[in-house]
C-alpha cells in the first residue's frame, strides 16, 4: 500500500471525498458527531479558505485511490474564534510565546481503516513544511488518542481547557517550527509499507 499527498481542492469528488473522510472518522467515539463533516464543510468554504496562509493536504491511498485523510490550517492571529478563546484562557507569556506568531492546525482526520498507518504524520508533515511562522498550534479532545500521536511529533501540552461552559475538556497543544521530525514506525500490528 503506498499513499500520496495531494493538495486538498475546494470543489469537485477529491474535496466532497475529503468531507466524507473527515464525518466517517468524527463519527466515532469519543467525539460521535455524524454531523461535523456537513460543518466543517461550510467552515472551509465561507471562512477558513480565505485566511492568511489557509493549505490544506488530502491522502490517497495509491495514485488516483480513494481519498483517506485530510488536514488544513492557516496562520492564526487575532480575531479568529480559536485563536481569541485560547488567548483569554493562557498567561501572556503563553500568549506571546505561542500564540503571537502561530499557524493554527485547524483540522486532521483519517479514515478509521487507515488510522495507526503513519497517514495523519504524513498530512502534518505536508501542513508544515517551509511555514514561516515560529510556532504551531492546535488543540484536540483529552480523551481522544490524537495527542499521543502530536506528542511523538514534538507537540506539548500548552493549557487544557473547555471551548465551552459544557464541554469536553482540551489540550491546547504546540511545538516550535521549523517542522524536522523524521517519520516514525507504524504502531506495531500496522503494515509499514506507506511511501
Amino acid at each position: 500500500m503506498s499513499v500520496e499527498i495531494w493538495s486538498l481542492p475546494l470543489e469537485g469528488p477529491r474535496f466532497e471525498d475529503a468531507i466524507a473522510v473527515y464525518g466517517a472518522a468524527f463519527a466515532l467515539p469519543p467525539y460521535s458527531d455524524p454531523d461535523r463533516g456537513r460543518e466543517v464543510r461550510q467552515r472551509i468554504l465561507d471562512v477558513h479558505s480565505s485566511r492568511d496562509g489557509f493549505r490544506g493536504f488530502i491522502a490517497c491511498d495509491e495514485p488516483g485511490g480513494a481519498v483517506v485523510g485530510m488536514i488544513y490550517g492557516y496562520h492564526g492571529k487575532p480575531g479568529q474564534w480559536w485563536h481569541d478563546a485560547v488567548a483569554r484562557a493562557v498567561d501572556r507569556d503563553r500568549e506571546d510565546r505561542w500564540l503571537s506568531d502561530s499557524y493554527e492546525l485547524v483540522e486532521v482526520a483519517v479514515d478509521p481503516a487507515y488510522q495507526g498507518h503513519g497517514v495523519g504524520q504524513r498530512l502534518i508533515a505536508a501542513l508544515l513544511q517551509d511555514r514561516p511562522e515560529a510556532t504551531c498550534v492546535l488543540s484536540t479532545r483529552t480523551d481522544s488518542r490524537a495527542h499521543q500521536l502530536y506528542r511523538r511529533l514534538g507537540f506539548q501540552v500548552i493549557h487544557m481547557m473547555r471551548f465551552s461552559p459544557n464541554g469536553a475538556p482540551f489540550f491546547v497543544m504546540g511545538r516550535p517550527l521549523p517542522y524536522d521530525v523524521a517519520p516514525a514506525e507504524p504502531a506495531p500490528g500496522h503494515r509499514a509499507a506507506l511511501s
